[in-house]
């Protein structure tokens, strides 16, 4: 199944800089090491454990539009509600298990 949301994704300028000049770049040491942990990862994807309620605080966020937009439709494509899809990412990136998708495919791909 094709990702919806990163098909055509939207880049800010700095990404689309980085696109415009890929073939510049040079692999670094340990690219191959990094491609092998990135597919033993993907394999493997963490296990998210979620704590009592009661350990929960409720927080206020202000948030893109266009950003909320897209999340309700990655949470959708998932069966979530949006708010657990940001819970389960912000608990991810805190746990240091978040994996940026974008650069994934780049080192997957050499």
């Amino acid at each position: 199944m094709k990702d919806k949301v990163f098909d055509n994704p939207i880049l800010d300028k700095e990404e689309q800089w980085i696109e415009d000049h890929l073939n510049e770049f040079t692999p670094f040491e340990g690219a191959d090491k990094m491609r092998e942990q990135l597919i033993e990862a993907a394999k493997k994807p963490p296990k998210i454990h979620y704590s009592d309620k009661e350990t929960k605080k409720p927080v206020s966020l202000r948030l893109d539009a266009m950003d909320i937009d897209k999340l309700k439709m990655i949470a959708l494509d998932q069966g979530l509600n949006y708010q657990s899809l940001i819970g389960s990412v912000l608990h991810r990136y805190v746990a240091g298990t978040l994996i940026d998708i974008v650069e994934a495919r780049k080192i997957l791909a050499r």
